[in-house]
């Protein structure tokens, strides 16, 4: 598949995503785009609150026993 076609393809798929967006908030684009962006937030939120979580947990496992490796 040509980078173009690929592209292409894609685009489209991506147009079709935020016409349906718009859709089901029936027409309006201030609605839709408040979801989105609230959406957004929340998955921040979500992913910053797993990093400290992992990066909590990865610590606490140290150990200093060299037969755990």
């Amino acid at each position: 598949m040509r980078p173009q076609t690929a592209e292409k393809l894609a685009e489209e798929a991506l147009r079709g995503e935020v016409d349906a967006v718009v859709a089901f908030h029936n027409g309006d684009i201030r609605a839709a785009m408040t979801t989105l962006l609230l959406d957004c937030r929340h998955l921040r939120l979500q992913l910053a609150l797993g990093d400290k979580g992992m990066s909590r947990g990865v610590t606490a496992e140290r150990t200093t026993d060299v037969e755990g490796l």
